[in-house]
């Protein structure tokens, strides 16, 4: 299955290129018109850490 434009984002954004969530905030805001809580970014991304972690 094929992850989401907010995982995708979270991932690229928060993993990769070591940015905060604020800045994840403003890119679905300004690319794709998407209100996004910073508290459900956040407990998105330990989901996909959690996820990660599990697998490896």
């Amino acid at each position: 299955m094929e992850p989401g434009i907010i995982n995708k984002a979270l991932k690229q954004l928060c993993i990769v290129e070591s940015k905060p969530i604020s800045e994840v905030v403003q890119y679905l805001k300004l690319r794709y018109q998407i209100d996004a809580d910073e508290m459900i970014l956040k407990k998105r991304l330990e989901k996909i850490l959690n996820q990660e972690q599990a697998v490896a």
